[in-house]
Order: structure tokens, then C-alpha cells, then sequence
């Protein structure tokens, strides 16, 4: 690893099970990789390539067969704290407000869940801020089915967001065709 990489993919191979593994049959084959800290990275390609793999693989949901994972210089052996996930669907729940659907990962996730009712006002504030962010300031108190269609989507990346700074590795399932890294 250099001393700049934030994610650092060395000689990684994957198989999905043991039986492709023997038969040399692998998802991908001999990834090698640096991200620098800061550095947006866009993984494209067609269906199929290991673009959703390349990210469980750095986010620590898949383990590689081969090779080595080093996120922000400590070796990947599981899921990573530090990522978030915004699907293409944007999976509101339609009985509450913006504000609300982007608490909600505070609500249920530890460590803010156990301190969330003394620091929502906290919460509430930081969340609105990143709603002004994507051009979402003022519609807080609006239900899901009060926003335009294509609202949802500038917004679901928060509500993926670790809230230490928001998301440190962040994937976008946007399309079948494209991941973005952010780090």
C-alpha cells in the first residue's frame, strides 16, 4: 500500500463458492487497485462484469479468495462501519416525512440509536442541512407522495449515509451499469 491509498486492492481474486473456487472459475481475477484518499472512482461496464462484486468486496460483505483488501490501511475481514449503501429504488416509507426518512438510520443503528431522543434536535439539524445540500431545503414536512419523482432520488444517498462525516465508501446502485466510489 502507498502511503496515500484510502483503499488498496492487492492481487484479489474471488470465486463464489468453493467448488468454482477448485474448478479456477472466478467472479474476478487479479484486481489490483489504489484509491487515494478524496479520489471518485466510476466502476462501468455490462451486466455481469463484478461491478457489485468489486464493492462487496471493499466493503467487506464478500471476502476475497485470493489477495488482500486494506481500507484506510487496516486489512477488510468483515463489513465496514464506515460505508453506506443508496439503492435505485428509493425504499421511503410513505407514512413519513423527508426529515424522518432520513433520520431513520439514526433511529435503528447503533451508536446513535441509543442516544437518539436526547440528540434528534442534532440529528434534525445536520439532516437538514444535507437536504439543502441536494436541493431539497424546505420540503422536511413533506410525505413522499407530496415530492416529484425524480426528488427521491437527489436525496437517497443520505439516508445511506454513516453520519460521521458521510459515507467515507459510498455506492450508488443507480443502474445495472455503473458504481461510483466515493472515498
Amino acid at each position: 500500500m502507498t502511503q496515500e491509498s484510502f483503499v488498496d486492492f492487492q492481487n484479489v481474486w474471488l470465486a463464489y463458492n468453493d467448488e468454482l473456487l477448485a474448478q479456477n472459475h472466478f467472479a474476478v481475477e487479479d484486481i489490483n487497485l489504489q484509491v487515494k484518499q478524496g479520489e471518485f472512482i466510476a466502476i462501468v461496464g455490462p451486466s455481469g462484469c463484478g461491478k457489485s462484486t468489486f464493492m462487496k468486496l471493499t466493503t467487506g460483505l464478500k471476502m476475497p479468495s485470493k489477495g488482500r483488501i486494506l481500507v484506510d490501511g487496516q486489512p477488510v475481514t468483515g463489513p465496514l462501519k464506515i460505508s453506506g449503501m443508496a439503492f435505485q429504488a428509493s425504499s421511503l416509507l410513505p407514512w413519513r416525512t423527508t426529515l424522518d426518512n432520513v433520520l431513520l438510520p439514526l433511529e435503528i443503528v447503533e451508536p446513535y440509536r441509543s442516544n437518539f431522543k436526547q440528540k434528534r434536535e442534532e440529528y434534525a439539524e445536520r439532516a437538514r442541512k444535507l437536504l439543502n445540500t441536494v436541493g431539497l431545503g424546505g420540503y422536511e414536512d413533506k410525505f413522499p407522495w407530496q415530492l416529484s419523482g425524480g426528488m427521491p432520488r437527489s436525496w437517497r444517498w443520505i439516508t445511506s449515509c454513516p453520519w460521521a462525516g458521510c459515507p467515507v465508501l459510498w455506492r450508488w446502485a443507480r443502474t445495472s451499469r455503473s458504481r461510483c466510489l466515493r472515498t
